[in-house]
């Protein structure tokens, strides 16, 4: 096996393995922990347990389950094959590090939804009147993992236009 190849795929699968489990165990801690309780650990950052049965920040949770389930179902798989192929495509190690947050919050989330029939969430955000729904590691492993590949885009192809 090519080394770049071999490196990509290292980084790839021991990021989505940090994701997933670090998510899967906080979640545990979670519901342990925070079951009929909100902990405030600043005053915008609290811990609070939500049950999720729809998408990203409770999208289509009120959505009948022959609409639902297939997208929260086949989604989580459908990124899975996708980051793992793009990131031993592109054999470049910080992309194979991005796709493997997003792959291991994906089928972080899909564990809870396959086993439960929910996501449990525990971050919550807010502010006087701004708040963010809640949210956990799989989600932020997600959300950062696609703000810098946005971000490393930009800044790449701004780097050809100067050229």
């Amino acid at each position: 096996m090519e080394k770049h190849l071999r490196k990509s795929l290292v980084a790839y699968l021991i990021t989505f393995f940090l994701i997933l489990s670090s998510d899967l165990i906080t979640k545990q801690l979670a519901e342990h922990h925070l079951h009929n309780r909100e902990v405030s650990l600043l005053p915008f950052l609290h811990l609070v347990l939500v049950y999720n049965k729809g998408v990203a920040f409770g999208i289509f949770s009120n959505a009948p389950d022959i609409i639902r389930l297939p997208l929260v179902l086949l989604s989580p798989l459908i990124a899975l094959v996708l980051t793992f192929l793009y990131a031993v495509k592109r054999k470049d190690i910080t992309n194979a590090l991005l796709m493997g947050m997003v792959a291991g919050g994906a089928i972080g989330n899909f564990y809870d939804r396959f086993f439960l029939g929910y996501v449990r969430d525990f971050i919550y955000l807010s502010y006087g009147k701004f708040s963010w729904p809640a949210f956990n590691l799989a989600d932020m492993g997600i959300s950062v993992a696609i703000l810098l590949l946005l971000t490393f885009s930009l800044g790449h192809s701004g780097s050809h236009r100067k050229n």
